[in-house]
């Protein structure tokens, strides 16, 4: 009995040579630039003539490299060699035994002995002087299913030999679709534009105009999940653990970039496709969901730095002031009433509802014969206007006369008569803390023709164009754009614009005074 123990504990043991014999570390050479800080595993490693002591317990490494001014690299290195000792697993007993049953312990695979690490180093520009800030308006992922491909490599020989094949196989079933918007993806772009500068911190309240911000979409058009995950079990400190994953994670993307000038209008597009780098994967149940997190907002980050590099961005960015490009329009004679709103109900019947394609905003009649005054930004690059009265009657057929990006302020025309328009007033000054009255359709369309009161909380100046507007603390929503700002005889003293939005900020609300109406749009009305 003894003696068949002891031939079965000598069979195991040679047959396990490079599991037995094999050093617990190996020293690596892992080939990078000098001026780059490389961690392996978030640490910094200890280096001995240009090696590195690596632990041979078959568990993916995660390499990081850093560069001051570029963003991160990520690379992922394995075991996947037989161990020479490996050899020695068929002596002396040769076909008596099966060497791959038994040597399949942590120990009994290597690393490459060098490992040339790429280096491709990216950096988002730094701001120039007197560019314009940016802002991301949205960041998407709208994909249906064929749109998100997977491709598995079973081990890591596998991937090297097949990493630039194509991959064929669907994520998803048919008409499954994938759309998020405005995900965590936005904060990481927003984090890298404000380490470059580019997002406005001034927090000053009219930092920003017509021609000093530039805002961007991003959209991800499609979406390739690469993973390389083996379970083959493994001997692990005298125990056999099977269904073990190691491996990583890398994704393609391509994304839809964006660039929109201040009222969202598109001023340039582009398609982008990026790799991300590759991250280390360890337990498909709990941190898989993250893993891929991390390559695909890698990827995107890499997707951004290109599109900001992009010279037609860069030349947005550095574009002078608009000013030049306003309209230079002959001044209009607009026909004079028989009568005008006096009294708040009147101005309410007065009031309409501009609804777009995508939404609605507010407006006012000026004229008897249907000429309306409300915001640029309400019918910028819309389609398919309507106005809609107080009676809920509709007007079809909308002409936009002429507008100004600078004042955000348009003038448009609807066949209509005997409507009673607003009185303007024309004079510069306003009165402090005299009240006023906000008419418009707040939030949803049912909600038309809202009145709100309030008082003239101050008169600002912007820095953008030297014009000023009127500060109220009366009830701004969205959809109140373009409605009117009244006195309680119902005449007309400005233009609702803007509400500051934020955490805690509640009754500060802008308005743009009629007299800008003049100057922007360049009217004149009968008398």
């Amino acid at each position: 009995m003894n003696n068949i123990i002891y031939v079965a504990c000598l069979t195991l043991l040679l047959s396990s040579c490079a599991s037995v014999f094999n050093g617990a570390h190996q020293n690596v050479e892992l080939a990078h630039d000098r001026d780059t800080e490389l961690l392996i595993d978030g640490k910094t490693p200890e280096e001995r003539k240009g090696k590195y002591r690596l632990k041979r317990d078959h568990q993916p490494r995660q390499i990081t490299l850093k560069k001051e001014g570029y963003k991160d690299e990520h690379v992922v290195i394995m075991q996947y060699k037989r161990s020479p000792l490996y050899a020695l697993s068929v002596f002396p007993f040769g076909i008596l035994v099966y060497p791959p049953v038994f040597d399949e312990g942590v120990k009994a695979y290597d690393y490459d002995k060098s490992i040339e690490i790429n280096e491709n180093f990216v950096a988002l520009p730094e701001k120039p002087e007197n560019a314009k800030s940016i802002e991301l308006n949205t960041v998407a992922v709208d994909l249906e299913a064929e749109d998100i491909q997977f491709r598995f490599f079973s081990n890591y020989k596998d991937f090297i030999r097949t990493q630039d094949t194509k991959p064929t196989k669907s994520v998803g079933d048919e008409g499954d679709h994938l759309k998020l918007e405005n995900t965590i993806f936005s904060d990481l772009l927003k984090e890298l534009l404000h380490e470059k500068g580019y997002i406005d911190t001034t927090e000053a309240t009219f930092g920003g105009g017509f021609s000093d911000d530039l805002f961007v979409n991003a959209t991800i058009k499609s979406y390739t999940i690469h993973q390389m995950t083996t379970y083959k079990g493994l001997m692990n400190s005298g125990s056999y653990v099977s269904d073990m994953a190691r491996g990583f994670v890398y994704s393609d993307v391509i994304i839809d970039w964006q660039a929109l000038d201040y009222y969202k209008s598109p001023v340039y597009e582009t398609e982008i496709s990026t790799t991300s780098g590759q991250f280390v994967l360890t337990d498909l149940e709990n941190n898989y969901e993250d893993v891929l997190k991390k390559s695909l907002s890698d990827a995107i980050e890499y997707g951004l730095i290109e599109f900001m590099n992009r010279d037609e961005v860069q030349r947005l960015l550095l574009e002078e002031s608009q000013l030049a490009q306003e309209a230079n329009y002959e001044k209009i004679m607009l026909p004079a009433a028989d009568g005008y709103v006096s009294s708040l109900s009147e101005a309410v019947k007065s009031a309409v509802t501009i609804k777009t394609d995508k939404g609605h905003g507010s407006g006012f009649f000026v004229t008897a014969d249907g000429y309306i005054v409300t915001n640029y930004h309400v019918v910028a690059n819309q389609k398919d206007l309507q106005v809609i009265m107080n009676d809920e009657s509709v007007y079809e057929e909308v002409e936009v006369v002429r507008f100004s990006k600078i004042y955000d302020l348009a003038l448009l025309k609807v066949n209509a008569n005997d409507v009673l328009p607003y009185q303007i007033n024309t004079a510069e000054k306003v009165e402090l803390a005299s009240d006023v009255y906000a008419i418009g359709t707040p939030a949803l369309e049912d909600l038309s023709q809202t009145i709100s009161k309030g008082i003239v909380s101050g008169i600002r100046k912007t820095p953008a164009n030297d014009s000023r507007l009127i500060q109220t603390d009366a009830s701004i929503n969205p959809g109140n754009s373009g409605g009117a700002l009244v006195s309680k005889e119902g005449e007309l003293i400005g233009v609702v614009s803007s509400k500051l939005r934020g955490y805690g900020v509640e009754g500060v609300a802008f308005g743009i005074p009629t007299s800008e109406i003049f100057r922007a749009l360049k009217v004149e009305f009968e008398k």
